[in-house]
């Protein structure tokens, strides 16, 4: 019966993308590879060339002064639905099934890296996954051809996560199992390895499929807290040992950019640089900061998920610091494009194309954005946003309590342009905007209830 199931579910996944084959058959083979290197946790202020005073990062900030540097780009406030939504181009908000384990609808859903494996693509994930492990969810059963890294987060198995057990964090309480497709290599004692290993192995990758179009997925465990860092960069930076991992976090970027110019691909090849949520700064020297930027992971505040973004095409996309608002799941429909295929429908429908944008610098793709955090809390339009639910972390780091949720009613307003920092509630200036808001997000909630999700 099991078997039956696991046929008829790799039949229906074939007919959806049949289409992407045909497709690719037709265009240019110097189709763009694309590497997308995700951060975990990294905050908007934890970078150079985002105003960071405490961490050096010479290497991301070249490749910021060599693309487009996004200051407006979102992803969900937490780890597993931002890597949901961007691997789907579905807003993190769509009714998924979140039982750990299984992420709901994802085994039903068109991939990106299915859209480009059977597009043409070689592909591969690097790093962590943390979208189930279950029948269907694994991913080499999502598009990928290839697979070195760990299931969930770093702190998936070992003491419970606080202040405390951070700050004697020991190597050896922190058990994570490292898994090459299909195998278990068993649980890894050396975190301070994660980093340097994937390294390591996406070059291996690029030097491999350098005569075909690749497709690299290269999601670090770090900076998610245990942080570690290997025996080169510990105790080498300004800023305790968070700046050591981003030292070289920051040093793994220029390994992969000198692979890329030492094969000659680096033309050939679009480079995105990001993180999947904002910092966890409740661990104080133990996580990020978001700058200017108010709230933190699990919070819809600016800091939550308005994260660095940078995307980098040498001779295609001119440099330039872009204010345009963008998500992630707008990579979706995006890399789509820029490989020549297309997307099957009912998929991918919260995805917005951004080639105009990186490509010719055309503004206003997007004007909305929803936020969420288990449930809409907060909606966009253009510079305003506005809040009807708020909460400002996940736990205290010394008693364990959550804090309280806050409802609002008649909703905190607030005009990013002039006040990034969410400090001046507009609401009651601007009551005519603030209705107009409130009836487009419920009506947002609305078609997000009655959803029905790949047709």
């Amino acid at each position: 019966m099991k078997l039956k199931r696991s046929i008829i579910w790799i039949v229906l996944k074939l007919l959806a993308i049949a289409p992407l084959v045909v497709k690719a058959q037709s265009i240019d083979e110097e189709r763009p590879n694309i590497i997308y290197i995700l951060a975990d946790d990294l905050g908007y202020g934890d970078l150079g060339c985002y105003g960071s005073l405490l961490n050096t990062t010479p290497n991301i900030d070249s490749l910021a002064s060599t693309g487009l540097k996004m200051m407006d780009f979102h992803a969900a406030p937490w780890c597993a639905p931002s890597r949901r939504a961007l691997m789907t181009g579905c807003h993190a908000s769509r009714p998924w099934d979140n039982s750990r384990g299984k992420m709901g609808r994802l085994a039903d859903a068109i991939t990106i890296p299915e859209m480009l494996k059977n597009g043409g693509y070689a592909t591969a994930l690097i790093g962590k996954w943390h979208l189930g492990m279950s029948e269907g969810l694994h991913p080499l059963d999502q598009g990928f051809d290839y697979w070195y890294g760990t299931p969930g987060s770093n702190d998936w198995d070992g003491p419970r996560p606080n202040y405390d057990s951070f700050k004697e964090a020991s190597e050896e309480a922190w058990k994570t199992p490292l898994i090459v497709n299909r195998e278990n290599k068993g649980a890894v004692v050396s975190q301070s390895l994660f980093t340097k290993r994937y390294t390591e192995e996406a070059v291996r990758l690029i030097r491999k499929h350098r005569q075909k179009p690749f497709f690299i997925y290269l999601s670090y465990n770090m900076p998610h807290v245990p942080i570690f860092a290997s025996s080169l960069f510990k105790g080498k930076s300004r800023n305790g040992v968070y700046g050591d991992v981003i030292k070289e976090l920051d040093w793994s970027v220029g390994q992969i950019v000198k692979t890329l110019k030492d094969e000659k691909l680096r033309k050939k090849t679009i480079v995105v640089f990001t993180s999947d949520n904002g910092p966890w700064t409740m661990f104080k020297e133990f996580g990020g900061v978001s700058g200017r930027l108010r709230g933190e992971k699990s919070t819809t505040w600016e800091g939550g998920e308005r994260v660095p973004c940078i995307v980098s095409w040498p001779e295609k996309i001119v440099p330039a610091v872009s204010n345009q608002l963008m998500a992630n799941y707008d990579m979706f429909a995006t890399f789509a494009n820029l490989s020549g295929l297309i997307i099957p429908q009912g998929h991918a429908i919260d995805s917005i194309d951004f080639t105009p944008n990186w490509l010719k610098g055309v503004e206003g793709a997007r004007i909305k954005h929803l936020y969420y955090f288990h449930q809409p809390m907060a909606y966009r339009k253009k510079n305003y946003k506005i809040h009807f639910h708020t909460r400002s972390r996940t736990r205290d780091p010394y008693t364990g309590k959550r804090e309280t949720s806050a409802y609002h009613e008649e909703g905190l307003l607030y005009d990013l342009l002039n006040d990034i920092s969410e400090k001046k509630n507009l609401a009651k200036v601007y009551p005519d905007r603030v209705k107009v808001m409130k009836e487009e997000f419920m009506e947002a909630q609305l078609a997000i209830k009655e959803w029905r999700p790949f047709q």
